[in-house]
């Protein structure tokens, strides 16, 4: 049974068009007029679409991904560094696009039944699973940010260092991390309803910004390369030392960089949900005879619309990403670590626009903590759930009278589609998500939780438990961030964001009776850098050189 049947999606969207008709009638003037408008209804339709699409774009796009770039460049170099984010964007406008073409295709709005409908149940399980993993390691990612930045605030506060103090001797970083971890990141995890957090839905974006904007200064005032760093330089820098900075250390290190600026621009799974949202202008849309909506003209607008916002919010993203990216690694250059915060130091120089900055960033990822958690626990829930039902199936099949059983709910096409979509930022995502993905969460969480039994309540507590202390227990063992990211990049988000694209655009092209070669050019590219870069960040985890990370000089 699907989700959504033709029927239904019919009565919706004539409900969207009849509104817009009834004002194109009363405006419709005589032949000259009606001419004259639909010549200008290119540049309206160009100019009508919401800025808060492609703020909710970038939300899905911009996060703590953004915090690695630098070390990504000073792995890549700047040359190949600048080409890969430039490469990573324009695939993620392609791979968006083929996406919302499969929307218009299969009239379905959500990516999970976008990819059931066109690839089947089989890959909608590995979507499943890819969701879940991306979630999880969002939130372990989440929790070493939020360890780096605690362990540098508390090291900015004199009086905890001061000789005999006893703070001195029980302090440490993984002390810290599991003590707020059990006062706020918990608490917040467990909840069911987080209209409370709405509010700072645009958060992510603007602590990016201001990170952003931040760095860019620091590194042209107190920059190895622009700033000061470079004045106190006594000697020129040597050719070899400028190749170093343009050019990457190795073929090695270019394959760890790959799936950091991949996972930075994971926001695939969101944009159905985006698109869903869009409303033309209403000189955008004509009627059609016997006043009949056209459901496909409505899509295809929409569609018209969503390309301009892809555009637009990915150059955004990426323009932002190349700022931090290169002015981040020329501020540190040899010393970048995999977390740009920890280059600068704050409880060192006190540097008030950086704290500023740490500290905005601190908070969007602690409120967006919950956002990673929520989905995943959704997902977990629906899969025991499913696991459930199979067992009861089959000790039904070895009963003699199962009338009972036969009853029991059913976690078939039509729950899976209650399915929320997930936010990848930090990866996936901004950390933060939109309003409308919110509101689309909260009504599962009441459904599955809210006034049942105990039983039910038992249940989410245990599962929360297991995905959130799980993210905790992976936070304080990963050697560092960048790991995550890496991980992250080159299983799930290689999934999500090009081996499933890449698979629509075919099955849409076999229902034309063609092949599409971009769709297996996309599926195969996604499959060999996921397994290379997976490959290479293990390598990366057993072989660490920490003459790579920069060390403050600690109160």
């Amino acid at each position: 049974m699907d989700s959504m049947d033709s029927t239904t999606l019919r009565q919706r969207e004539r409900a969207d068009l009849e509104p817009l008709l009834h004002e194109e009638g009363n405006n419709a003037g005589d032949d000259d007029e009606s001419h004259h408008h639909h010549e200008d209804t290119k540049a309206t339709r160009c100019s009508n679409f919401s800025p808060g699409s492609i703020s909710n774009l970038c939300s899905a796009t911009l996060g703590a991904g953004a915090l690695s770039l630098p070390y990504a460049i000073s792995m890549t170099g700047i040359i190949f560094g600048v080409m890969f984010l430039l490469l990573s964007a324009y695939l993620t406008i392609i791979s968006i696009n083929i996406i919302i073409e499969a929307c218009v295709v299969t009239q379905q709005f959500k990516f999970e039944d976008v990819s059931k409908r066109l690839v089947g149940p089989h890959m909608s399980i590995a979507l499943e699973a890819s969701l879940l993993v991306f979630c999880f390691g969002t939130a372990v990612a989440y929790i070493v940010a939020v360890g780096d930045i605690l362990d540098q605030g508390l090291h900015s506060i004199t009086f905890l260092w001061e000789p005999g103090s006893k703070f001195v001797s029980i302090y440490s970083r993984e002390r810290v991390m599991i003590l707020f971890w059990t006062v706020m990141l918990l608490p917040l995890s467990l909840q069911t309803k987080l209209k409370r957090l709405e509010k700072f839905s645009s958060l992510g974006v603007l602590s990016i910004i201001f990170l952003v904007i931040a760095a860019v200064i620091h590194s042209i005032i107190h920059g190895d390369v622009i700033g000061s760093g470079a004045n106190s330089q006594e000697e020129a820098a040597t050719s070899a030392e400028v190749n170093s900075l343009l050019w990457p250390k190795s073929f090695v290190s270019m394959l760890q960089a790959f799936p950091i600026i991949i996972f930075a621009f994971s926001c695939q799974v969101n944009v159905c949900q985006i698109y869903e949202e869009l409303k033309p202008a209403s000189s955008s849309i004509t009627d059609t005879s016997d006043d009949v909506p056209n459901v496909m003209t409505l899509l295809k607008l929409k569609q018209q619309m969503m390309t301009t916002i892809t555009r637009n919010g990915i150059l955004l993203c990426t323009i932002l990403y190349l700022l931090i990216g290169v002015f981040g690694f020329l501020d540190f250059t040899k010393t970048t670590t995999d977390d740009i915060l920890i280059n600068y130091c704050i409880q060192v120089t006190n540097d008030a626009l950086m704290t500023a900055a740490t500290f905005s960033v601190f908070l969007a990822v602690v409120v967006a903590f919950p956002f990673n958690i929520l989905p995943a626990r959704v997902t977990l829930k629906l899969i025991f759930d499913r696991l459930k039902t199979k067992r009861r199936r089959g000790l039904c099949s070895k009963a003699t009278t199962c009338f009972c059983l036969d009853r029991q709910p059913r976690i078939d096409e039509d729950t899976n589609s209650q399915r929320t979509s997930v936010s990848l930022e930090i990866d996936a995502g901004t950390p933060i998500q939109s309003d409308a993905r919110v509101s689309s969460i909260e009504p599962l969480l009441d459904d599955q939780f809210s006034g049942q039994s105990s039983a039910s309540l038992v249940e989410h507590v245990l599962i929360t438990l297991l995905l959130s202390g799980g993210a905790l227990i992976v936070a304080i063992l990963v050697p560092g961030i960048s790991i995550v990211f890496g991980l992250m990049g080159g299983t799930a988000a290689s999934i999500i964001s090009f081996i499933l694209p890449g698979m629509f655009a075919q099955k849409m092209k076999e229902r034309n009776g063609s092949t599409s070669r971009v769709g297996k050019k996309i599926v195969w590219g996604g499959l060999v850098m996921g397994i290379l870069t997976t490959g290479t960040t293990l390598y990366g985890i057993f072989n660490t050189d920490s003459a790579d990370g920069n060390t403050c000089t600690l109160n």
